[in-house]
């Protein structure tokens, strides 16, 4: 970014409107999808004679937009590296914002049989395209156009809208949820995904409003935009792409072990159903909300590193600690610890991970690099979680523990990953992200 090319305050705010607002509405359709997978879609796509069998076919359901997202997030990387990070993102949103939608249209196996998980299938797949790319963009959107000495805080600004997501889908979902169970079963659930429909509408108008990043438009004017970011990418930034796989696992575990498999496993094991667990989640992520961008500010002070390795080690501890409080039905409790595993512990990883993985690659394939390494991590550390921690506790007779050793060997992941590496914003620092280099 050249000193003439210095955002104006007006577009700075635009910047971080549209971040946050657009990973909102991106997020509300993914997280949606991640709560009626333990509640709904077993019995209405996956009837059987078991529920448990039908919550883990469910969740497999789900851990299939996790095996599209790195393919989505090569698709977009591509464009958003060769062509711009805006229209990669307006191509995101609406590509997830209508699958989001149609899944609320699918029929259940009462009606198509075979046919309707087959389509659910489609849809998410396609949905798991969409969210390949998204968080990846909107982060390097806003850190590329962020002041140096205040990346963390505009680099934490698209994870904002991970958790206003979540309240906002977890808070619809509770509110349906509360309805007679026949009538939610039948149709109440899939109001929340219909009103994906104003998701295209508003995030299409809001992104649509933005300019490119002064950063990639420097990269275009000196010709140094990679025509084969993918790789480039492990031909010159292999080491970054190992980094990532270890920043992210243990947040990614951590997060789906207690935002997504703790609602089915208070439903199937605690007996505890309705609006408990949505409500507590949604409690947490308003919380989470605000411990984020706290985290990325901080870490403009003190440094990136310092802040991984603090959340990673608030998330393993909590690890058991989670549980014991899900496990007394108290639904005080059961907020409790919710808002220590999702409002605290992984918000303090996430404050800091979206500019650090921005902060690891170069400019020509920052957009594939951050997005694809992302998702492969998230194959194994996000999108397998609800049915492994399932699988544990069935093995387990219903017993929580195993669940508890998994998200701390995550996090003990991440924590030996935040030792090793080197501080890439010492603190206080000013310089600039790594730019293109020149044999690209």
């Amino acid at each position: 970014m050249t000193q003439k090319e210095q955002p104006t305050k007006s577009a700075l705010r635009r910047v971080v409107a549209a971040s946050i607002i657009g990973s909102t509405l991106e997020w509300y359709d993914f997280f949606l999808y991640a709560t009626a997978s333990a509640l709904v879609l077993g019995p209405v796509f996956f009837p059987t004679t078991d529920p448990a069998m039908g919550t883990l076919l469910s969740f497999a359901t789900f851990g299939v937009g996790f095996a599209a997202r790195p393919i989505g997030s090569v698709i977009f990387g591509n464009i958003g590296d060769r062509y711009g990070r805006r229209p990669a993102l307006v191509a995101t949103l609406i590509l997830m914002g209508i699958s989001t939608a149609l899944i609320g249209l699918v029929p259940g196996y009462a009606t198509l049989g075979i046919a309707a998980p087959i389509l659910l299938v489609l849809l998410r797949l396609l949905q798991g395209l969409g969210a390949g790319a998204e968080l990846a963009g909107a982060t390097i959107f806003a850190a590329e156009y962020a002041p140096p000495h205040r990346r963390g805080l505009f680099g934490s600004i698209a994870t904002i809208g991970t958790y206003s997501g979540t309240v906002l889908s977890s808070a619809i979902f509770a509110l349906f949820a509360m309805m007679p169970e026949e009538a939610f079963l039948s149709w109440g659930w899939r109001i929340p995904f219909l009103l994906s429909v104003f998701v295209i509408i508003v995030g299409i108008y809001i992104r649509m409003r933005l300019d490119e990043t002064p950063e990639f438009k420097e990269a275009e004017r000196t010709e140094r935009t990679s025509k084969t970011p993918l790789l480039d990418m492990f031909r010159y930034e292999w080491r970054s792409v190992l980094l990532v796989i270890g920043i992210v696992a243990g947040a990614f575990t951590a997060t789906y072990a207690y935002q997504t498999y703790s609602l089915s496993y208070m439903a199937t094991e605690l007996g505890i159903t309705g609006a408990t667990g949505t409500l507590a989640v949604a409690v947490a992520a308003f919380i989470a909300m605000f411990v984020v961008p706290l985290m990325g500010a901080l870490s403009d002070r003190v440094g990136r590193r310092p802040i991984l390795i603090a959340g990673c080690s608030i998330s393993a501890l909590f690890a058991f600690p989670f549980f014991m409080l899900i496990n007394t039905g108290n639904d005080g409790l059961i907020i409790l610890a919710m808002i220590g595993g999702i409002g605290i512990g992984v918000p303090t990883i996430l404050g800091v991970q979206g500019v650090l993985l921005s902060e690891l690659f170069s400019t020509s394939n920052r957009f594939t690099g951050f997005s694809v390494s992302r998702e492969l991590g998230s194959i194994v550390f996000a999108g397998a979680t609800p049915f492994v921690a399932a699988s544990l506790v069935s093995a387990a007779d219903g017993q929580s523990w195993p669940v508890s050793l998994y998200v701390i060997g995550a996090c003990l992941i991440t924590l030996i990953t935040g030792i090793v590496m080197k501080e890439p914003a010492p603190a206080g620092s000013q310089k600039a992200m790594p730019q293109t280099p020149v044999n690209n």
